[in-house]
């Protein structure tokens, strides 16, 4: 409700602000970088990519569907799957039901749980060509499933809400999972449109909603899946031959688009990547970009100029003032010498005029004639 809810922008703008600061969002990824192009924080939190920041790896046979981490990966073995180090669940609660294999003697069953933090990219891509026939929706809780969390209570990912598309790929049996969180019930499908409604509450009594998909619904390599809000978990089982090897490690931060896994000695021809169609929206981004760079450029020369010319003309302030100190110098001094001489010579003056006059008295003598005023 309040991801769909649109506050005013004085309100929503600095609470965006705030969110990409603290979950170190990089919003420069974005096809939409300004924040006032977001009206609801829903359409914050499944921000579309630009087409050229994640590239989907199309010798890999498997790639990572989504921007996360991973929380933990392996066999299944005995039944059961762990959420996190040390914590397990059963993959028949998990699923609804226990997977069938089209070769167990040559194939076991793989699993991967990928965790979405509230920083990352939201939306989740297909990691493979296959092909969905069912998709079930579990309502559920709504816990946070931070791995912090996730090592403290058993079986959360069967506990949360969650919508399972299960089918087939190249080596069988292939099963992927977009789990709930907290305040993250509303999961979006983009292929079943309104036909599952989420994030109803715990306390809705709902049951489990089973889906026949008919015909069978064949997702692409990189191709949009759906997406989340504020972060969540990815759970991927998919079923590979018995050496199947995965590229990562746990803990290990990971990027849409990149191999996931792969099966040693096998060679994998590159898929040819599909022509793109004209997008005006695209060929705008790469203008934008283009700009942007150059901008940047005529900027940062432009900068270096201001500084050369404020540098030089710094020094040719400092030569005239210096020259102006100078000369200013050179006239007090010479004020000074000209004022004593004026200043000597007119006390020289006032001696003289007052030895002449004291004669006059001493002596008693009359001025000489013609002196007298």
């Amino acid at each position: 409700f309040v991801g769909e809810r649109e506050l005013p922008r004085p309100v929503l703008n600095p609470i965006l602000n705030f969110y990409c600061w603290y979950f170190n969002v990089n919003l420069g990824e974005a096809v939409q970088e300004s924040l006032d192009a977001y009206r609801t924080l829903g359409d914050f939190f499944q921000r579309e990519l630009k087409p050229t920041v994640r590239k989907i790896d199309r010798k890999s046979p498997l790639v990572i569907p989504c921007d996360g981490r991973v929380l933990h990966y392996g066999k299944c073995e005995d039944g059961v799957v762990e959420q996190v180090k040390g914590v397990r669940y059963p993959v028949e609660r998990f699923l609804g039901c226990h997977p069938q294999l089209s070769d167990p003697e040559a194939n076991d069953l793989f699993y991967c749980v990928l965790y979405l933090a509230p920083g990352d990219y939201h939306l989740f891509h297909s990691p493979c060509s296959w092909s969905v026939d069912k998709v079930i929706h579990f309502p559920g809780t709504l816990m946070s499933v931070n791995p912090s969390v996730c090592r403290i209570v058993p079986n959360i990912l069967t506990l949360n809400e969650r919508v399972l598309m299960s089918g087939s790929w190249e080596h069988g049996y292939f099963s992927y999972t977009a789990v709930g969180a907290t305040n993250v019930g509303s999961i979006r499908i983009n292929f079943l449109k309104d036909k599952i409604k989420t994030n109803k509450g715990f306390l809705s009594f709902e049951k489990d909603t089973e889906i026949e998909i008919e015909p069978k619904k064949e997702m692409g390599r990189g191709e949009m899946v759906g997406g989340f809000n504020f972060g969540s978990t990815i759970v991927l089982m998919f079923e590979a031959p018995k050496s199947f090897e995965f590229n990562f490690k746990a803990e290990q931060v990971i990027r849409l688009g990149s191999a996931l896994g792969h099966v040693p000695g096998t060679e994998y021809p590159a898929e040819e990547e599909e022509p793109e169609e004209t997008n005006c929206d695209q060929i705008a981004f790469q203008i934008i970009d283009e700009l942007k760079e150059s901008i940047n450029e005529v900027v940062h020369e432009t900068q270096e100029t201001v500084n050369e010319v404020v540098l030089e003309t710094q020094d040719t302030f400092n030569e005239v003032f210096n020259d102006t100190q100078d000369t200013f110098n050179e006239v007090v001094h010479e004020t000074e010498e000209l004022f004593q001489e004026v200043t000597h010579a007119i006390c020289k003056f006032d001696q003289t005029d007052i030895m002449k006059s004291s004669d006059v008295i001493i002596t008693g003598s009359k001025p000489a004639k013609g002196v007298e005023s």
